[in-house]
């Protein structure tokens, strides 16, 4: 059997260094590889439904919301909106506060729309490569 962990850590890292080196390719030399890989990470913890669907539900609210008033607004039981949420967390898409043993969720809305807008900007900036 498999491990999958083994498998997909070296392919990730191996993804990464191929979507660099065509970045480079594609755009010219001041690419900067970190920030690629940091906006693909920012990406990929948004590219899961259950996930996106924690965003735009924060987004509607005006105050840090806690797992379990987060937990009907996904098909997930409450333990994996709580690792959803670590997971938006650890890439800086939500703030969390600690209050004795809970914790709230808000959104860090100017991080996720500055990064957003940035990689939005540098698509309509960017030449066309044929």
């Amino acid at each position: 059997m498999f491990d999958l962990a083994v498998i997909w850590g070296p392919y990730e890292m191996r993804f990464s260094a191929i979507f660099a080196m065509f970045c480079k390719y594609a755009y010219g030399p001041e690419v900067n590889v970190k920030e690629l890989e940091n906006m693909a990470h920012l990406l990929k913890a948004l590219g899961e439904v259950n996930r996106l669907t924690l965003v735009c539900r924060l987004c509607e609210c005006c105050s840090p919301q806690n797992a379990m008033c987060l937990c009907d607004c996904c098909s997930v039981d409450a333990s994996g909106v709580s690792r959803h949420l670590k997971v938006l967390a650890q890439e800086g898409v939500v703030r969390v506060e600690k209050h004795g043993r809970e914790r709230t969720y808000a959104l860090n809305r100017q991080y996720v729309a500055g990064r957003l807008r940035g990689l939005a900007d540098q698509i309509e900036s960017a030449t066309e490569v044929l």
